[in-house]
């Protein structure tokens, strides 16, 4: 359980650097959220590519075990990252990455009313520390504006169908290391997305920016490898609230960012809401506590 947290909690680092990268490049040069999306998966189709030989292990070849939930895991995750980069339009990345704690939620219904999973009071009270810590960090210091909060609700809809995906998509690979069989998984995934990607690539004007956008690709993808690992070890769920982290994590950065006077900074929040954003990462933490006993 331990290594699955630990997974988790370098995936929620790693995305939250990935976020933030995403919302300085959309700054920077005024990029739509699609010309992103798609320059970002452009890079990380072809990394995956290049990988693929490292990784390959003879059960790819038996496509019939898995290509539904290989298309599922991509289609969803792109539908969630395409609400995601929209809603990072509409509003600060450090406001926006908190609320993707409600996935955890959606996770949990889903559990429950597609899968029949039970899960005990602990579990669901974690579930709901969860959601109440997310709202939290995202209000200190102001209100997210209803367009971007729709849009991160599409986003934690598309990203838990593709979460859910994954795990069945890391079942076809139980033969293989843990690490072998997420890293597999997400090149095939992103492999897939690239070549959606690429469709788009006759129509984008931004392509001379193809490059500037790898520090959010590469991030992210290394995210990934530690996600697909996580939810391996400890489930989807747990590996959620695991993940949620992100939000304080974006918060973190953003203040060291700002002190450190980087030029796509958010200014720094008043002492009031500092405090409010700390006593909701402690609850966070508790979150965490709360769903690992439950599973004890």
């Amino acid at each position: 359980m331990l290594a699955g947290i630990l997974y988790g909690i370098g995936a929620a680092l790693l995305q939250s650097i990935s976020y933030i990268c995403s919302a300085a490049f959309i700054a920077r040069f005024n990029c739509g959220a699609v010309a992103h999306l798609s320059l970002t998966h452009l890079l990380i189709g072809a990394v995956s590519l290049l990988a693929l030989p490292l990784l390959w292990h003879p059960a790819a070849v038996h496509l019939d075990r898995y290509w539904l939930p290989l298309l599922a895991a991509a289609f969803c995750y792109l539908v969630g990252q395409l609400s995601l980069y929209q809603a990072i339009r509409h509003s600060l990345a450090s406001r926006v990455s908190p609320l993707l704690g409600l996935k955890v939620l959606v996770l949990a219904l889903m559990g429950t009313f597609w899968f029949a999973e039970q899960y005990q009071a602990l579990q669901w009270a974690g579930v709901g520390l969860c959601v109440l810590c997310a709202f939290w960090l995202s209000a200190s210091g102001g209100r997210i504006s209803s367009r971007a909060l729709l849009w991160v609700i599409a986003a934690c809809i598309g990203y838990a169908l593709s979460d859910l995906s994954i795990l069945y998509l890391m079942r076809a690979f139980d033969q293989l290391a843990l690490l072998h069989a997420a890293g597999l998984s997400v090149a095939l995934v992103y492999i897939l997305c690239g070549l959606g990607s690429l469709l788009l690539w006759p129509r984008l004007k931004e392509r001379g920016l193809l490059l500037h956008s790898a520090p959010a690709a590469l991030s992210w993808l290394a995210g990934m490898l530690f996600l697909f690992a996580c939810f391996a070890e400890i489930g989807v769920v747990f590996g959620g609230i695991v993940q949620s982290s992100r939000g304080l994590i974006s918060i973190a950065l953003a203040l060291l960012l700002s002190l450190a006077g980087w030029r796509f900074a958010e200014t720094l929040p008043p002492a009031r809401v500092f405090w409010q954003r700390l006593a909701a990462s402690v609850l966070m933490l508790g979150a965490i506590g709360l769903f690992s006993l439950g599973a004890d």
